[in-house]
């Protein structure tokens, strides 16, 4: 069967690979697609259905900006080839075959992405955390046993772009640290922790938990919605010195 797939892949004009992704209702995925760098200036989409008759979701001309369409946003990197395609707010009605697709003149070029949304029990889709300026935000985040072995992320939201700071964790039981933010990831109780140390006001902001179980896919799983407020003890240890 595996022969005759790969076989079928190769008869069908312009498709290069073909790529899964996971999932979870109320979260978004990323995905990251590569094309020869001799189509740099070629239009991009991302359509679902099979190639054959497949339905835009988003697609654009513009290079090395972030477009949004609806709850899809696509971004052009020329200089690495490659273009990202983020899905947000995700149900398991979006779950099908999409395509990655470079517009050309006679044949497009295609990346087959087969998305499977599925409702993680284990999971909460959406946190609020609160911390006074100068203290820390403490951030647990779940995730499904399937993806222990996988590497887990905190992302800082910045506008369509889901995880404009990332910082990651490999290994099992061991700190890793990105600037003011920690993580620690127990892979036997499948729980991520975060901390973000000494925080400003700047650090208000929306965050995402998530797993990349491939280079350049990942899954976010639990929205962190984080507010610092201002440090009223401090500020009036301020005012009576003045």
């Amino acid at each position: 069967m595996k022969i005759i797939w790969t076989f079928t892949l190769l008869m069908i004009p312009g498709v290069l690979s073909s790529i899964s992704v996971t999932g979870y209702s109320g979260g978004g995925v990323s995905i990251t697609c590569r094309y020869d760098r001799g189509y740099s200036d070629n239009n991009k989409y991302f359509c679902k259905g099979q190639w054959s008759e497949c339905t835009d979701r988003i697609r654009t001309n513009t290079k090395n900006k972030w477009v949004d369409s609806g709850r899809f946003s696509l971004y052009d990197d020329t200089s690495a080839a490659v273009f990202t395609v983020t899905i947000r707010d995700l149900s398991e009605q979006d779950s099908g075959t999409y395509q990655c697709a470079v517009d050309k003149y006679w044949t497009d070029f295609y990346t087959e992405v087969k998305l499977n949304v599925v409702t993680a029990d284990c999971c909460q889709k959406s946190i609020s955390l609160s911390a006074a300026a100068g203290g820390s935000v403490n951030i647990s985040c779940r995730y499904p046993q399937s993806h222990s072995a996988d590497v887990k992320f905190v992302c800082r939201r910045s506008g369509s772009d889901l995880c404009a700071e990332e910082t990651s964790v490999k290994e099992s039981r061991r700190w890793s640290a990105e600037g003011q933010m920690q993580l620690y990831d127990d892979r036997e109780q499948q729980l991520l922790t975060g901390i973000i140390s000494h925080v400003t006001q700047q650090h208000s902001a929306e965050y995402w938990c998530g797993v990349q179980s491939d280079p350049g896919h990942k899954s976010f799983i639990t929205r962190v919605l984080v507010s610092v407020t201002e440090n009223h003890s401090t500020k009036k240890k301020t005012r009576n010195v003045a």
